[in-house]
């Protein structure tokens, strides 16, 4: 972790010099000098990284190195934040007042920089003494001891695999003269290698193909040693061809495999590929003369075989299901074939452990392994599941040393990033949009273009996605993703990786004490028993709560002690108290997260949050206000502001914030008071308005925010409602997505903005069938209606209607007993979901041709229009495919 640790804080150190520069020019040199200190200690790195799992001085001197990179970062932003008190937005009166202020610190800063770079001297020092040599960029012998651990393991009977087994056997065999790639794609220890050799070995296979071959690729891609591996089992092996082979160029191997390729249909398995690079490099020896050869490409990147094959579905392993993961463990663990059956007394604890390996196969393998080995007695099998995590990292196999090739092969960044999510509990379902937010803060996303740190963050997900580092929980409509989760193995490698260098702590019921040296904090539980952080001051960056609900008096967060901290997460401690004054202390806090804590009131002294890009203050899910002072314009970096309902005793100044992306909570006679142009950033905007708000004036004043793509309007107030006019929304040109909540329209306005895709509406009093108005809407690919409707008892979706609709919900309509649709409407629609609409009993006619999307009919499709129990209502019905033109 110390390598993308350094290069992380040097970046940002960089940063801070670029900015800082008035407030820092009397050190700059100094602080110019330990930037080049810590990028030399960086080149070393590698070595030391390497070997740390040697040798405990090894190990300690990365620590070290780690630890006074942070400390660097934190001396002088620490510094930088002070300065500019003392001197922005001062009178010149205060700035005389200060300036003994500025001399004293900048006194104090040179002496912490001197310390510092004595600290980097003596580490230098005991580099030498330790061995530790530059590698620059070398390829490590670690990765290569794991490349072979990886290609002995990865060799298993698993069971789980015959479906997917004639999906690829099929693949393989299908009528096709073209040159085609078939690509199985998993993370580690999923058993890719397994699966690409039960197809490989499958008699149709090895009777349809003139000749096979199967070469390891492996991320220390060899270009010239794969070439050779490829034609030499293509050839009978003699002492001139393997001399031959030694002294051949790149280009002239691949014009000998070309040769034993051509006019022949050929198998070749390409397995472990890493890299885009490697294929680019290999494609052009495989000739494509209409003999329906094939390649077999195995991955742990999505990307890799996508780029390999675009017009191909890889075929991607999960993990096992539960049935399987047990038949798996018991053929290993006992010995016996399938369906054997476990011995009752040891049943329990064989599931627990089977649970433990979350479906992967590898690890089901290697404990199974141990434990055919060992009595089968139920106490062994217990000391088994009581040190789980060591047994895979220690036993002859590794599973997390193999999982860590992964690891290894991620960019510094991606490294930190993973790290990260090792303080998420088990199996916690992460907020990806939360996550980006924490990814920001931490400064972890280094970009020049500020505006676009969120999208490049979110690229960053998704590289960890497609490499099956992290696992998608949830994607949006248009397939972006909305959570993720960690395997537990993986997590272990996180927790593992960064515990290793206390670069993080985690506290559950089995902690005592938190760690001086922590840099990260995550709370999974609290102790009842005494003061939670006591008199402990660690250097703490990030403080993040996790299933603590209840209150409890000894939290007692002494801000002077966090000085340095970035994040602060206390989302769902029910605090049922204001925000301690404090607060202003921790000067560098970039995220705070107050979701669910019932707070009801913001002290004045956010307002000193000057670095301040994340503030969430939705306070419950009763949507409850929030009362504010009139402090929000001071928060200069501010980017996403989240509330429900904030109130202000005066007009609540927003004017300014040029950072500001989110905005939500905000009341509409705010909003009227603020020139909404300053705010040129600002992407998504929520409105609270009333009975007496003049939506109409709020479009025509939000008509020239050129940023803005996302309104939400919002009455939270329940009881009379009264017609409203939306007749301003066609102003509003930006605006492609649109939400209405609790408005009373009676009718919906015949113009809209007009280059809306988007569009929700929840809670909104409709008397006319919404429908000949939406399906006019010539660029809506998204409608959700919720509890809207409570006018006629059927809409009527038109032949020429919703031309570019992908998605469609209807939810709790009470009303609703019957759903009209002309041939020839929806042509693109890719997703219908009906949720809670107790009234309906039936799909419409023109929809039947489309049953055998839906899982349910999956297997025996019904030859007739299926009707719905008047007993059983409609409650969620999902079209995930085209459908086509009705």
């Amino acid at each position: 972790m110390a390598d993308p640790v350094i290069s992380l804080v040097i970046g940002r150190i960089v940063d801070l010099l670029n900015k800082n520069s008035v407030f820092l020019k009397d050190v700059e040199r100094q602080v110019e000098k330990l930037k080049d200190d810590l990028v030399w200690m960086r080149c070393f790195l590698k070595d030391a990284e390497q070997r740390q799992d040697e040798d405990a001085r090894i190990r300690n001197w990365v620590s070290l190195v780690r630890a006074a990179a942070y400390d660097a970062e934190d001396v002088i932003e620490i510094f930088a934040s002070k300065v500019e008190f003392f001197t922005k937005d001062k009178g010149l009166v205060t700035k005389l007042t200060y300036y003994p202020l500025k001399i004293v610190n900048r006194y104090k800063i040179g002496k912490e920089i001197k310390s510092l770079q004595m600290r980097l001297n003596d580490m230098e020092t005991s580099r030498d003494k330790y061995g530790i040599k530059n590698l620059g960029e070398g390829t490590s012998t670690h990765g290569e001891e794991l490349q072979r651990i990886r290609r002995s393991v990865e060799d298993k009977d698993i069971v789980g695999f015959e479906e997917k087994t004639k999906s690829l056997v099929a693949e393989l065999l299908k009528e096709d003269k073209n040159r085609r790639l078939v690509s199985i794609v998993g993370m580690g220890g999923a058993g890719k290698t397994t699966l690409a050799k039960k197809v490989y070995n499958h008699a149709d296979v090895r009777t349809r193909f003139d000749c096979r071959a199967w070469v390891c690729v492996s991320s220390s891609y060899n270009h010239k040693e794969t070439l050779r591996t490829i034609i030499k089992q293509l050839n009978p092996i003699t002492n001139e061809l393997l001399d031959m082979l030694e002294k051949m160029q790149e280009q002239d191997l691949e014009e000998r495999l070309r040769q034993d390729l051509q006019d022949k249909r050929y198998l070749v398995v390409l397995d472990d590929v890493w890299k885009e690079e490697a294929w680019d490099c290999l494609a052009g020896a495989f000739p494509d003369v209409n003999a329906s050869s094939r390649l077999l490409l195995t991955s742990r990147n999505l990307e890799v075989a996508q780029h390999a094959d675009a017009l191909s579905h890889p075929c991607e392993l999960k993990t096992l299901g539960q049935e399987d993961s047990w038949q798996l463990f018991l053929k290993m663990a006992l010995g016996h074939g399938a369906n054997a059956g476990c011995p009752p007394d040891l049943e329990e604890v064989g599931r627990e452990i089977t649970r433990r390996c979350d479906g992967l196969p590898l690890a089901i393998t290697v404990i199974g392994g141990l434990l055919v080995a060992k009595k089968k007695l139920k106490s062994e099998w217990e000391k088994v599941l009581n040190n789980f995590s060591t047994y895979l990292s220690r036993s002859q196999s590794g599973v997390l040393a193999i999982l860590e090739l992964s690891y290894a092969d991620l960019s510094p960044k991606l490294k930190f990033c993973f790290s990260y999510l090792g303080l998420f509990p088990e199996d916690h379902v992460i907020s990806v949009r939360k996550l980006i937010r924490m990814w920001v803060a931490e400064g972890i996303i280094q970009k020049r273009d500020a505006k676009n740190l969120e999208e490049t963050a979110a690229y960053d997900v998704e590289q960890l996605c497609s490499r099956n580092m992290v696992q998608v929980a949830e994607t949006t409509v248009d397939e972006r993703i909305r959570s993720c989760r960690v395997h537990d193995l993986l997590r272990e490698l996180a927790i593992r990786k960064a515990e290793d260098e206390n670069f993080f702590q985690i506290h559950d019921t089995r902690d005592d004490e938190i760690s001086a040296k922590s840099r990260y904090l995550a709370v999974h539980s609290l102790p009842l028993d005494k003061n939670y952080f006591g008199s402990s001051t660690p250097p703490l960056r990030s403080l993040l709560f996790f299933n603590v609900r209840c209150h409890r008096k000894n939290i007692s967060l002494i801000f002077k002690s966090f000085r340095k901290l970035r994040i602060l997460d206390l989302e769902n401690v029910n605090m049922y108290f204001n925000l301690p004054k404090g607060i202003r202390e921790v000067r560098l806090l970039r995220y705070l997260n107050l979701r669910g804590t019932y707070i009801s009131r913001l002290p004045h002294s956010v307002g000193c949050l000057r670095y301040l890009q994340t503030l969430d203050i939705r306070n419950s899910e009763y949507r409850l206000p929030v009362k504010v002072s009139n402090f929000i314009w001071k928060l200069e970096s501010l980017r996403h502001l989240y509330a429900y309902w904030m109130v202000c005793d005066v007009p609540l100044k927003i004017e300014g914030l040029r950072n500001l992306q989110t905005l939500s909570g905000i009341r509409f006679e705010d909003v009227m008071h603020n020139n909404m142009i300053t705010l040129t950033s600002l992407q998504k905007l929520e409105i609270v308005v009333d009975d007496k708000s003049e939506i109409d004036k709020l479009c025509m004043h939000l008509s020239e925010v050129g940023n803005l793509k996302t309104l939400h309007l919002y009455r939270p107030v329940v009881g009379i409602k009264w017609p409203q006019s939306l007749a301003g929304l066609s102003c509003l040109h930006h605006v492609t997505e649109l939400e209405l909540v609790g408005l009373d329209l009676r009718m919906l306005p015949p113009d809209f903005p007009p280059n809306l895709s988007r569009l929700s509406l929840r809670s909104t009093y409709l008397m006319d069938d919404p429908m000949p108005v939406l399906e006019k809407l010539g660029q809506l690919s998204f409608l959700k209606m919720k509890a809207t409707y409570f006018g006629p008892h059927h809409v009527v979706i038109s032949r020429h209607g919703f031309h570019q609709l992908k998605f469609l919900e209807l939810s709790r309509l009470c009303a609703l007993d019957e759903i009209k649709v002309e041939k020839g409407a929806l042509p693109q629609l890719r997703c219908l979901r009906i949720r809670s609409c107790s009234r309906l009993r039936k799909l419409p006619e023109e929809l039947k041709q489309c049953w055998w999307l839906n899982p349910m009919f999956a297997e025996n499709p019904p030859t007739q229009q299926p009707w719905i129990p008047s007993c059983s209502p409609v409650d969620v019905i999902s079209f995930f495919q085209p459908i086509g033109r009705l």
